[in-house]
């Protein structure tokens, strides 16, 4: 089986639990969930049985501590996690009544976009295989650089690009640049995974035609689009599948998209050709699994949860 590198960030979702009151003083309450959806699909493909390892960076404080002993504890190899003086990343993470997310990042000078590319491993030095991330390492141009320059060694060195956007455009310098950065990566990638919502900020007019046309005029193999309740499209360069997602009760979304994410790495470290159907069914049952539980690393399911 093929090894998963997901490479870029792990932070600290701060997901608000409630009040607690104080001499008449109601104070907001927070779980500090380990997350970063790069680090989420490592943790969803070692839950599943995939080897995952992780690559990027966090700081030298408690929280950084803790996420790589969160990493581990979910069996995902962090011989590549890097550490740094600059402080760990946070996410405050907010629910509405439908377990819909909203972010508010703490992310300026923080250990993520501080890594530097002599940090990185050199990917000629490791087992091939599938080498997954997301667009909040294209954000600022230092780690833009890095996290593209680390994509191309990885392509050379016979490692498969698995892609999901994954956009925070509250994480984008002026919210509307992130267009260039983003399609670069697609055409750079074996497997994109997009929500329908993203796609929509990324092209004008028909969005689908457009990214199936930009992805299988480069290296695309396989494109996966999530819709929320809606069904998920499978679109190869021969073929167009749909499957419906399952009802359930919605608690928190939060690593539901990295679940999906999971399920696909699994089936790309397989030695045979993809199975690209199978591995859309799975997505979606492990998407709809992790909706309804809070958190991210801890809304992951194992193989057996979604047998």
């Amino acid at each position: 089986m093929k090894p998963v590198y997901a490479f870029g960030e792990v932070l600290v979702d701060a997901l608000q639990n409630g009040t607690v009151t104080e001499q008449g003083l109601a104070m907001p309450q927070a779980v500090f969930y380990p997350g970063g959806a790069p680090a989420n699909a490592a943790v969803a493909a070692a839950r599943l049985g995939a080897r995952a390892l992780f690559i990027g960076q966090v700081g030298r404080d408690g929280f950084g501590h803790y996420l790589k002993t969160a990493l581990n504890h979910y069996g995902v190899d962090t011989r590549y996690l890097r550490s740094t003086d600059a402080p760990t990343p946070m996410a405050m993470v907010t629910l509405d009544d439908r377990g819909e997310r909203s972010f508010q990042f703490y992310r300026q000078g923080t250990a993520d976009v501080m890594l530097a590319a002599h940090k990185l491993p050199n990917p000629a030095e490791f087992a091939p295989g599938i080498l997954h991330c997301c667009s909040n390492t294209l954000t600022e141009p230092g780690i833009r650089r890095v996290h593209i320059g680390f994509v191309d060694r990885c392509r050379a060195a016979g490692n498969l690009i698995s892609f999901d956007v994954n956009l925070r455009k509250n994480l984008w310098p002026d919210q509307t640049n992130f267009r260039e950065p983003i399609q670069s990566m697609l055409k750079r990638a074996d497997v994109i995974k997009v929500s329908r919502e993203e796609l929509d900020e990324l092209w004008d007019g028909d969005a689908e035609s457009e990214l199936v046309s930009w992805a299988f005029a480069h290296e695309a193999k396989a494109i996966f689009i999530t819709d929320g309740a809606n069904p998920a499209t499978l679109i190869t360069p021969d073929a167009r599948h749909q499957m419906p997602v399952p009802d359930v009760t919605v608690v928190d979304t939060t690593g539901a998209g990295d679940a999906f994410s999971g399920a696909v790495l699994v089936s790309l470290c397989q030695p045979e050709t993809p199975d690209w159907e199978a591995a859309l069914s799975l997505a979606v049952k492990c998407g709809a699994w992790a909706v309804g539980r809070a958190g991210a690393f801890p809304s992951l399911p194992t193989a057996d949860d979604v047998q």
